[in-house]
């Protein structure tokens, strides 16, 4: 066959071998890329309706794709134990951004197929990371800026945006608790508390407003 490379008995055994890795590596990204475009969305203040949610998510998505097809690695893949190559190198941004809009049909139709029809027409499939514990946790190390970006998009979803901090001490009764000090700190009423403090000091009014009735930031904000 003309493209004996692509169709060879190495290939395809290695896609039989880790095509689940890969599977579940890429079932993580598309989760971890709409978790990061939600969390963006948030830090932006844009009001979250579903049209700009789905549009934050899938460009989060064709961003995470290309970088991932520019290494072949992606957080997941590592720790799952493969990278994705295309004749043993990197597949590059291009096809990375083409496999964006691959991958959602591939993960649906694989476990069906048992194979990915789409990433063999593209040349790509999962090789195995370098071998044991040690070297894969070496291996980590290029991983951190996408554990980084994780870690603050979890930080961003568990922490009040302005309107979610202005209505919670301004409009609900759990606030008024939070503002009077009658109830136990919880994580919503400190980052609140906190962020009403910050801002008030920066000199936005509404903020200000707010902080006015809400006698324990009251007390923070006249602090030295």
């Amino acid at each position: 066959m003309s493209d004996g490379a692509l169709f060879s008995t190495d290939t395809v055994s290695t896609e039989a071998r880790y095509q689940w890795h890969l599977w579940t590596a890429d079932l993580l990204d598309v989760a971890t890329s709409a978790l990061v475009g939600w969390a963006a969305l948030r830090a932006m203040e844009h009001e979250r309706t579903p049209v700009a949610m789905v549009l934050a998510m899938v460009l989060s998505w064709l961003a995470w794709s290309a970088v991932g097809g520019i290494w072949g690695r992606t957080l997941w893949r590592q720790l799952l134990g493969v990278r994705l190559v295309r004749n043993a190198g990197a597949p590059g941004a291009q096809r990375g951004l083409v496999r964006a809009f691959t991958t959602p049909v591939d993960l649906l139709v694989a476990p069906v197929l048992q194979r990915r029809p789409f990433d063999t027409m593209l040349g790509l499939y999962a090789e195995p990371v370098t071998a044991g514990a040690g070297a894969r946790l070496k291996g980590m190390a290029p991983q951190l800026p996408w554990l980084a970006l994780l870690a603050g998009a979890v930080w961003l979803l568990v922490t009040p945006t302005r309107a979610e901090m202005l209505k919670y001490l301004g409009s609900t009764l759990t606030g008024w608790h939070c503002c009077h000090g009658t109830r136990d700190v919880t994580w919503e009423c400190r980052t609140s508390l906190n962020r009403a403090v910050r801002e008030a000091n920066s000199g936005r009014e509404d903020v200000r407003a707010v902080v006015a009735d809400c006698p324990v930031a009251s007390e923070r904000l006249a602090r030295p």
